[in-house]
Parts: structure tokens; sequence; C-alpha cells
């Protein structure tokens, strides 16, 4: 499935619109503060239920408005939509019509892949985006792991309610009991998690090879769980330490992948460029592994894309993701002077020119008017 039509109400500053898309490649471009990221903030919100740009979707809704809707048909007919309500402050999801509550079940129809200007912090952020990098394709890939992770974070939340009671013969009569839980469950996310890294670094060292660049000589990814020595032991060594703070401070939570290059940490090692290439492998090596194993079709969504990596980048990464023949992209840029490199491709292209919130689709000839001029 890849999104055939999408459109939208009342999201930020944009017009009501709705939109023919293409099969594998859509350019929005326009001037800075245009629209053209509310455009792509609107389609993951389509697919996935949540802004990348904010928690907080009262900010998503024009100001004029109390309420925002998306809808989109894929090419199997498949039919979405989400609307959410300032007011109410609630959200609503429907598949083919039907209301759904959970996110989960909107996201595993499309698997959405965003790269926007903060994903390029991946390798400087902290431990918990990292986490979620990991986490995106055991969702997809393991759906299992879901429910697996759930209940490791509910057992979680009980632990440490019961480590911040000050009753201490309630919490010597059970921390062994919600211990054991949480032993149970984090043997289950380690494995799992230890496993998807192993085949994203496998695909990885293939893009990175493809790339043809010589910086990451020495380029190694590893797991920490969050924690080191047996689990079980190590809850019990920190159980007063624990009992202070009112919080468990080892386990999957405080997981990590650890990024080193010749032994020192890739943000200290690399450039700012050579991030960037590393963090656009680590994407690329994503959409790699959801294809090779689940066969499905993905969205891969640029924000910004001209203004986070020169043209040599640019090519790339978006020749590697047109290469995947079950990848649409759907990417924002402020001009199309550095995209011309693409311009064999524009009859397999749809272009969108974004301007004061208003979205017009643009054809070849209207293009190759533009550059006559």
């Amino acid at each position: 499935m890849y999104l055939t039509k999408f459109q939208l109400q009342d999201i930020r500053n944009l017009s009501t619109n709705i939109l023919s898309l293409e099969k594998q490649l859509n350019i929005f471009y326009g001037e800075n503060g245009a629209g053209k990221s509310s455009v792509l903030e609107g389609i993951s919100i389509l697919t996935s239920g949540r802004s990348f740009r904010t928690s907080k979707l009262d900010l998503v809704v024009k100001e004029d408005s109390d309420a925002f809707v998306v809808f989109g048909a894929g090419s199997d007919q498949t039919k979405l939509g989400v609307g959410y309500s300032k007011s109410k402050k609630q959200k609503s999801i429907k598949i083919n019509g039907e209301n759904i509550s959970t996110l989960s079940s909107l996201s595993r129809i499309y698997p959405t892949q965003v790269l926007s200007p903060e994903s390029y912090h991946l390798i400087d952020a902290g431990p918990q985006e990292r986490r979620k990098y990991l986490d995106w394709c055991l969702f997809h890939v393991e759906h299992s792991y879901h429910e697996t992770w759930k209940n490791y974070q509910s057992t979680l939340k009980q632990r440490n309610a019961l480590l911040r009671t000050k009753n201490k013969s309630k919490i010597s009569q059970q921390i062994t009991f919600w211990d054991q839980q949480l032993c149970l469950f984090e043997s289950v996310v380690t494995k799992q998690r230890s496993a998807m890294l192993e085949l994203l670094l496998t695909e990885l060292l293939k893009v990175i090879q493809d790339l043809g660049v010589k910086f990451f000589d020495g380029f190694k990814i590893s797991y920490y769980p969050g924690y080191t020595g047996e689990y079980e032991k190590k809850l019990a060594d920190s159980f007063h330490a624990d009992c202070e703070c009112g919080l468990t401070r080892f386990g999957p939570h405080k997981a990590d992948i650890k990024i080193k290059v010749q032994g020192y940490p890739a943000k200290e090692f690399f450039s700012r460029g050579q991030k960037k290439v590393a963090i656009n492998a680590m994407f690329l090596a994503q959409t790699v592994v959801l294809k090779n194993r689940t066969g499905k079709d993905s969205l891969f969504i640029i924000d910004d894309f001209t203004s986070e990596l020169d043209e040599s980048n640019q090519k790339e990464l978006l020749q590697m993701l047109l290469q995947q023949k079950n990848v649409q992209i759907i990417l924002s840029c402020l001009q199309l002077d550095s995209l011309k490199w693409l311009k064999k491709r524009y009859n397999s292209t749809q272009l969108f020119h974004v301007e004061h919130g208003v979205i017009k689709p643009v054809s070849t000839s209207e293009i190759d008017e533009i550059d006559r001029n």
C-alpha cells in the first residue's frame, strides 16, 4: 500500500486541500513559513496519530478553529482518518470508517519513518532517542514486542510506586514479586532488542559499503541493556538506593545503543557532516530491515531536506531510497534548484508549490517555464 490521496482541514496555516500523491516521490517546496512542514506533519499524523513537531496537538489546530481533520486513501482502498478537537482534548481515529481506540492499530498499517532536522541529533542526543530508533523496527517487525514492552513499563510503574511507599513491611512483602515480574519481561525485551540491533547492524554495514565513504573505519555499534551483570542481582544490589530515590535505576528503560569509531564515542569522533551521513545510513538500514522481514510498503518523510544535507549527500540518500521499490518518499525543501539533478525523474514525481498556506500541484511543463525565465 501507498498513499494515493491526502486531504487536510484546519492544520496550522494551511488551506483545506485534497492532494493526489505519487507512488514513489513527492516534493513540497516553497519559502520558509509557507507551510511545507505542516503538510508533512499532517501526513505523519494520518499514518501514526502523532506529530513529529510537537506533542501538543492544540498547536497543530489552525488558529481560528477548534479542530483539525486529516483523511487519506491507500492504493489498496484502505481509508484512514484522524481528527483532534481542542475543546474536547480528544483525538479520533478511523480505519475504513470504523472507530479505533489505539494508535498502534493505525501505525501498523503504513510504517512511517520521519527524517527531520531534529533526527540529526540521534548520535548526540540522550539514550531515549536511540531506544526509539531501535523500538520502531521492533514494533513493525516483531509484533509481540509491543505487548511485552507495555507489560514491562506497567510492572516498572508498580515497582516504582512500591519503592515510594513509606511502609517498609509492605515493601519487603511485595518487592520479590515485582522484581520477578520485571525480570521476566526484561529478558524478552533485551533479547529482542539485541537481535534487532544485529539485523540493523548487518544492513547498516552494507549501506556504508555502498556509500563508499572511508571515515567509517572502526565503526561499531553495541547494545547496552541498561545494567551490567545479571539483572535480578542488579535489582537486589540496588534495592536500598532505589528505595531512597523512589525509582528503579537500572533496566531496559535505561538502555542505549553505543556508537563508537576506533574505540571513541561517535559523538566526539565524527564531524557534524559525518554524523549526518551516519544517521542517514542508520535510517536506510531500518527501511531495508522492514522490507526484508515483512515485505511491507513504507513511507519515508524527509522534512527540510536541502537545509541539512549538501548536494552529494542528498543524492546518495534519495538514490538509495528510490532503489527500495516499496518506499514512498514525501519531502519538503526550500527551492527546487538544489534538486535539478532529479529533473529526469520529474515525470514520475509529484511536485507541489506551497505559498502562504496554499498548496498547488506543479507540472513538469510549469517547472520548465520557471527555468526558462
